[in-house]
């Protein structure tokens, strides 16, 4: 994982800032606060913002507001374009570039319409999906959430020399490369919701809290004849099955208010899940009883007997 090398670089001989910039990247990419490490960001060129807190600051908006799906507003790329245009803003405007009046009149829309398509009993947690903290690499303007992304990009192409060399010197990541694992990623994501499309969504309960939760999932397991057809028509990248679990919340059959599962049979069972937002300001929801590591993005390996229990909802 990307935070190994980050482990590595944190505990070798470098600078102050290179140990602590290693430190930062790898508590976000966990999804910890870094507060903690507050007394370094001056040094480190890490600035903090109260922000709104879509994905691809640098992304045209509509690109922006159509990857939030903690609570999917828009189907596709026209109905983003068509909500910004109504309130007087440029789709091809980025995140990046907005004042802080733009931004606050962007969060306060997204906010009323978040309000109209969920429960009552969660629209005083809304604020908490649209409006926080962010961090800023100061010398390129780049979020830290999409600087680490870039990063786990080259983590997946194998490149862990340019890994280290970006966090060392504080470089931003070759583009090229970037995108071409953006390409393989954007594949795999295809593939995956051709294979939603065609699949049954099975649902289980487990227990939290005293109380019994549904949750959604989907069990892979590849035979002979989906093999062939993999090596002809291409197959889902398994390594992308954690930002796949995320994407997939904008999927019509995936509910966005349930745990979602993605089961795969490879001998054992490898388990891709993610936890609603809404549920974890709401219950506090974590799914680390279920002997998974992460936060909000969880993954692990279950022997049969874990399965069983899980699909029987036990």
């Amino acid at each position: 994982m990307l935070s190994d090398i980050l482990y590595k670089l944190s505990s070798n001989k470098y600078d102050n800032n290179v140990i602590y910039f290693s430190k930062i990247l790898s508590d976000y990419y966990k999804n910890n606060n870094i507060f903690q490490y507050k007394d370094y960001f001056e040094s480190i060129g890490i600035v903090e913002k109260n922000d709104l807190l879509l994905y691809g600051k640098n992304y045209p908006l509509f690109r922006s507001l159509l990857y939030f799906n903690e609570v999917p507003l828009f189907k596709n790329e026209s109905q983003s374009i068509l909500f910004l245009k109504n309130n007087n803003f440029n789709p091809n405007d980025k995140l990046i570039n907005l004042n802080k009046d733009k931004k606050k009149k962007l969060g306060i829309l997204l906010l009323k319409e978040i309000a109209k398509n969920i429960p009552a009993e969660y629209v005083k947690y809304a604020p908490k999906l649209i409006f926080g903290k962010c961090y800023y690499l100061k010398k390129y303007n780049i979020e830290l959430k999409e600087y680490i992304s870039k990063l786990n990009a080259l983590y997946k192409l194998k490149k862990y020399n340019e890994i280290e060399k970006c966090v060392i010197y504080q470089k931003l990541p070759d583009e090229e490369l970037v995108n071409k694992y953006k390409i393989k990623l954007a594949k795999s994501i295809k593939l995956f919701n051709k294979e939603l499309n065609n699949r049954k969504i099975r649902y289980t309960t487990i227990e939290r809290n005293g109380r019994e939760l549904p949750c959604q999932y989907i069990y892979i397991k590849q035979s002979l004849f989906d093999k062939i057809k993999g090596w002809v028509f291409g197959s889902i990248d398994g390594q992308h099955y954690p930002t796949i679990v995320n994407t997939a919340y904008s999927h019509p059959k995936i509910d966005y208010l349930k745990p979602f599962f993605i089961l795969v049979d490879n001998g054992n069972i490898g388990v891709f899940a993610g936890a609603p937002k809404l549920l974890y300001f709401k219950d506090n929801l974590t799914l680390n009883h279920l002997n998974l590591t992460g936060k909000h993005t969880y993954f692990g390996t279950w022997d049969y007997e874990m399965f069983e229990k899980f699909i029987e909802g036990k």
